[in-house]
C-alpha cells in the first residue's frame, strides 16, 4: 500500500528531526539526567515537528535501554511503541468537550500496562473548551507519577495562562529554507524523483517553514512523472516566479506606472493565491530596503516608502475582506508610491518640499466663491450623495498632496482609537488614500461601507474636528471606485487638464446643475444630460 511521503519520512528519533536542534538537545539532556517533567507544551507553526517530537520523546522515556537520550529501538517497549496502549494521542479539535476530558481524567489513574510512563499527547490543545481546560487543570498540576502530558498547539495565545504555568514550554520555529530544500533533495534521490534545485527551492518557499507542507507538495508533484523544475512547480501549485516580482518592484523604483499596472493586471488574471504573491513582494522589497540602506541603490523609492509598503502589505494579509478582490488592495498600496502628477510633465519625486508645495497650490476659479457657513455645510451633506461625491473627489484632486495625506493617515489611526463607538464602527477597515488641506477621499474595503460613511459625513467630520481641532470634508469610495477615479485623474492630467475648485454650497436639495458640474469635471463644451 502506498504511503504518502510526509508519513513515510516522519522522523523516528531525535537525530532525524529537522531544524529544531535546541529543543532536541534539551529533551535529550533531560532523559540522560533523568529529569522528566510531568507536563510539556510544544508550540509553533504547523508542520514544524511538534507531534513527531512528542512521539519521539514518549518513545525515548519509555525505552528500557536509552543511549545518550535516544531510544535504543531494540527493546520490547521500542518494538511495540506504535501499538502501545500506554501512548494515548488525542485530537483536541474533535474531542474538545468537558466529557472527553473527564474520561481522560478517570483513565489517568490506571497504571501503564507495560511501559514506564503513560503518555498523553493532546494535539491542537488550544481547541479545548474553557470548561474542558478547567477540568484538566487540577490533574495537569498534580498528575500521578506514572503520567506525562505533552500538549501541542499552533496557537499558544489561546491556551489559558493557568495551563501554561503548569507546563515546560518549548518553542518550535519555522524551519530554515535551506534545510528543507536539502531534505527534499535527499528524499528525491532516495525515491528516484527527477528534479532541479530551483524547483525544490520554490516548493520550500511555498511551504513557509513547514516541512510537512513541503513533503505534501513534493508528493503531489511527483505523481506527474515530470521533472520537478521551477516552471512545473509554478504551473501546478499556483505560484509565481521571483523574476516577475522583481520586475514589479523595479517598475515601482523606476516610477513606471504603465508597467506596474500591466504586471498587476497580469496577476489579477491568474488564479494565484494572493497571500503567496504578497509574501514574495514583501521578500523582494525587504531586499531592496537593505540595498537602499547599504548602497543607496534606488532610483525612486526611499527606505521609508519601502517600509510603508511592506507594513501595509503585511497588514492586508490579515485584513482583506473575502468579498473584495485582494489584488485591488495590493494595487492600491503599490500605486500609492506614485506621486499624483501636477501637470503633463510631472517633476521627479526627489523635488524639494518647497517646490512640491508650489506645484500643488490650488487653482481657484475666477468667479468669486462664497465662503461656506456651518449651515451650508450641513445642507450639503444631505444632498444627493452622487453629486457630493463628484464635487469632493474633484476638489481633493485640485491640491492633493502626499505629505498632507501621510499626516492625515496618522490622524485617522488615532481617530480609530479616540472616536466614539458609533464612529469607530463606521470607519473601521478604511483608510485615507488622497488628501488636500480641506478634502480627503476615504477608501472602504467592506461592501456598502462607503454608503454608510457618506450618509453620516457630518457626524464623522464633527468628531474629527472635535478631536483634532481642524476641519475636513470627507467622501467615501469603494476600493474599486477609488482606483477608477485615480486612473482617470492620471489620464486627464497627462492630457493637460487642470482641476478647479467647485462650490458645493451652491447646491440645494431640490435642483442640481448637473450640466455645469459635468463641464467643470470633463471640460466639454456640449454635454447631453439624459
Amino acid at each position: 500500500m502506498y504511503k504518502v511521503l510526509y508519513r513515510k519520512y516522519r522522523p523516528n528519533n531525535f537525530n532525524e528531526v529537522v531544524g529544531q536542534e535546541t529543543t532536541v538537545q534539551i529533551l535529550k539532556n533531560s532523559i540522560i539526567n533523568e529529569k522528566i517533567s510531568h507536563a510539556y507544551i510544544f508550540a509553533g507553526p504547523r508542520g514544524t515537528g511538534k507531534t513527531s517530537m512528542a512521539r519521539i520523546f514518549a518513545k525515548a522515556i519509555n525505552c528500557q535501554n536509552p543511549k545518550d537520550g535516544e531510544a535504543c529501538g531494540e527493546c520490547i517497549n521500542c518494538q511495540n511503541f506504535n501499538n502501545s496502549p500506554d501512548i494515548i494521542e488525542i485530537d483536541a479539535a474533535s474531542n474538545n468537550g468537558v466529557d472527553e476530558i473527564r474520561e481522560l481524567i478517570n483513565n489517568v489513574k490506571l497504571m501503564p500496562t507495560s511501559s514506564k510512563y503513560k503518555v498523553y499527547i493532546i494535539d491542537e490543545v488550544h481547541m479545548l473548551s474553557q470548561s474542558a481546560f478547567n477540568a484538566l487543570l487540577l490533574t495537569l498540576e498534580e498528575p500521578p507519577s506514572h503520567v506525562i502530558f505533552i500538549l501541542a498547539t499552533t496557537n499558544i495565545e489561546s491556551v489559558p495562562i493557568t495551563i501554561l504555568s503548569r507546563c515546560q514550554k518549548y518553542e518550535f520555529f519555522r524551519i530554515n529554507d535551506s534545510l528543507i530544500a536539502n531534505h527534499l533533495e535527499k528524499i528525491c534521490k532516495t525515491e528516484n524523483i527527477e528534479y532541479d534545485r530551483e524547483g525544490l527551492q520554490e516548493i520550500t518557499s511555498l511551504a513557509d517553514g513547514g516541512l510537512r507542507d513541503a513533503l505534501s507538495m513534493l508528493d503531489q508533484l511527483s505523481k506527474e512523472k515530470t521533472k520537478i523544475d521551477l516552471n512545473f512547480v509554478i504551473k501546478e501549485l499556483g505560484s509565481i516566479s521571483l523574476v516577475k516580482i522583481k520586475d514589479l518592484v523595479n517598475s515601482l523604483d523606476a516610477n513606471d506606472l504603465d508597467k506596474t499596472l500591466a504586471i498587476i493586471g497580469d496577476l489579477k488574471k491568474t488564479n494565484l493565491n494572493y497571500k503567496i504573491v504578497i509574501k514574495k513582494i514583501i521578500e523582494i522589497l525587504s531586499q531592496k530596503a537593505v540595498d537602499v540602506l547599504q548602497n543607496g541603490s534606488s532610483k525612486y523609492l526611499t527606505y521609508s516608502e519601502i517600509k510603508r509598503i511592506i507594513l501595509e502589505l503585511n497588514d492586508c494579509l490579515n485584513k482583506i475582506n473575502i468579498n473584495v478582490n485582494p489584488y485591488i488592495i495590493v494595487q492600491m498600496i503599490l500605486l500609492d508610491s506614485f506621486s499624483l502628477p501636477t501637470g503633463p510633465n510631472p517633476e521627479p519625486k526627489q523635488e524639494s518640499k518647497k517646490e512640491a508645495k508650489e506645484e500643488v497650490k490650488p487653482t481657484v476659479r475666477e468667479e468669486k466663491i462664497q465662503p461656506e457657513t456651518p449651515k451650508e455645510e450641513k445642507v450639503a451633506t444631505k444632498l444627493d450623495v452622487s453629486n457630493i461625491k463628484k464635487i469632493r473627489v474633484n476638489n481633493c484632486f485640485v491640491a492633493a498632496d502626499k505629505d498632507i495625506l501621510n499626516k492625515l493617515k496618522n490622524d485617522w489611526s488615532q481617530l480609530l482609537n479616540l472616536a466614539s463607538a458609533p464612529i469607530k464602527g463606521l470607519i473601521s477597515d478604511t483608510m485615507p488614500v488622497a488628501a488636500s488641506k480641506e478634502f480627503a477621499i476615504i477608501a472602504c474595503s467592506v461592501p456598502h461601507q462607503d454608503q454608510e460613511i457618506n450618509e453620516n459625513l457630518e457626524k464623522i467630520e464633527n468628531e474629527f474636528q472635535s478631536i483634532f481641532k481642524k476641519s475636513y470634508k470627507f467622501i467615501g469610495l469603494t476600493v474599486a471606485d477609488w482606483q477608477k477615479e485615480k486612473e482617470e485623474y492620471i489620464v486627464k492630467i497627462k492630457s493637460g487638464y487642470k482641476y478647479e475648485l467647485l462650490d458645493e454650497s451652491k447646491l440645494d436639495n431640490q435642483t442640481v446643475d448637473m450640466e455645469r458640474i459635468a463641464k467643470d469635471l470633463f471640460n466639454k463644451e456640449k454635454i447631453e444630460i439624459n
